[in-house]
């Protein structure tokens, strides 16, 4: 019932391929990226993507609004905009977000669809997929009603979890600000997601919020970019508050702290294309500088056989960090082929295996 994004990410493509008409429940903590995953799956198939959040709509919207048929001197009900039309052959995944924060009068609405695949008249595509999103009970409290087992008994119910493993390997993808990568990796993820229902704070830390911190700039249209704070240019004072509105006080406080260690640390450059052999002794220096490094080489794979030839210097609990957050990028084969991982896995056979 439970599963890592990466599992729920296998499972979810498996079965919208090969259970189309089974519909799939998935339920987690705030801001873990269920949403995120969804769509990215949605996205690898090359599916049509409809994201309808269920919380801001009601049961006409659902079903639609009456209309009179003239002709047959009947009344009938228009399609809603969200739903695709019925002779529709695309395949594609109709997505409910929020969908156990809605009234019940939508949750409703929502049996009818996942048991008979239409409302009224109207009747899915056979090509069209359902899945719903939604929160716990114990993360977002009366918020969330408790569903009726008539809707829980239809469909497949999966419990979304946080996992560090499995955030590393989609932060490193994606480019995540080496700072981010080296604290959480110090703390060992334990900053990744904390959220407690009972206690009046706007921001804490999340997988999202996270990278609301440290994604480098992205095109989110045509013309338009978006940059997470740390990419800002902000001097400290104004960095600090801004950081603490995006990752909460506590956690913020603590990520400033190890900020400072940014401008001391070693450049990473001398590491990598010049072939200086700097090993600093402080571990949470250590843990930042292996972030900058795998940051670093992907712009210069040709020096991937340089980093292995230092990660067998360093300590070896540095050297597993190197190599294992290598292992999870793009540059795994040209890692595994390069002169020195084959010393590397003579010296560390148990490592990798592992």
């Amino acid at each position: 019932m439970a599963m890592k994004p990466n599992q729920f990410k296998e499972f979810l493509k498996k079965s919208l391929v090969e259970m189309p008409h089974r519909p799939i429940f998935v339920k987690g903590p705030v801001g873990v990226g269920k949403s995120d995953t969804v769509s990215q799956v949605v996205e690898e198939l090359g599916w049509e993507f409809d994201d309808v959040r269920l919380s801001l709509l009601d049961a006409t919207d659902m079903r639609g609004l009456p209309a009179i048929d003239k002709e047959k001197r009947e009344t009938i009900w228009t399609k809603p905009e969200f739903l695709p039309r019925e002779n529709d052959n695309k395949d594609r995944l109709l997505f409910f977000d929020e969908w156990n924060t809605a009234p019940k009068s939508m949750q409703n609405a929502l049996l009818s669809l996942m048991l008979g695949r239409q409302i009224g008249e109207y009747k899915l595509p056979s090509r069209t997929r359902v899945a719903a999103a939604g929160n716990r009970i114990e993360d977002v409290g009366s918020f969330v009603s408790k569903q009726t087992p008539a809707l829980n008994n239809r469909g497949i119910h999966i419990e979304f979890q946080t996992d560090f493993n499995d955030w590393k390997q989609w932060a490193i993808k994606n480019r995540m600000h080496p700072m981010v990568m080296g604290y959480l990796q110090w703390k060992q993820g334990e900053g990744l997601h904390r959220f407690k229902e009972d206690v009046d704070t706007d921001a804490f830390p999340t997988p999202r919020t996270w990278s609301f911190l440290g994604l480098p700039e992205v095109e989110i249209e045509k013309g338009l970019t978006q940059s997470g704070v740390l990419y800002l240019g902000l001097d400290n004072g104004i960095l600090a508050e801004a950081v603490k509105g995006t990752i909460g006080q506590g956690e913020g406080l603590e990520f400033m702290g190890y900020w400072k260690l940014y401008k001391s640390l070693p450049d990473p450059k001398d590491i990598l294309l010049k072939g200086k052999d700097i090993i600093p002794k402080e571990g949470n220096v250590m843990f930042a500088l292996c972030a900058s490094l795998v940051h670093l080489v992907r712009d210069h794979q040709d020096k991937i056989n340089r980093l292995v030839e230092y990660s067998m210097k360093v300590e070896k609990e540095f050297s597993v960090v190197l190599i294992k957050d290598m292992l999870k990028t793009d540059m795994k084969d040209k890692l595994m082929s390069c002169k020195a991982f084959d010393e590397y896995v003579k010296m560390n056979k148990e490592i990798i295996i592992g």
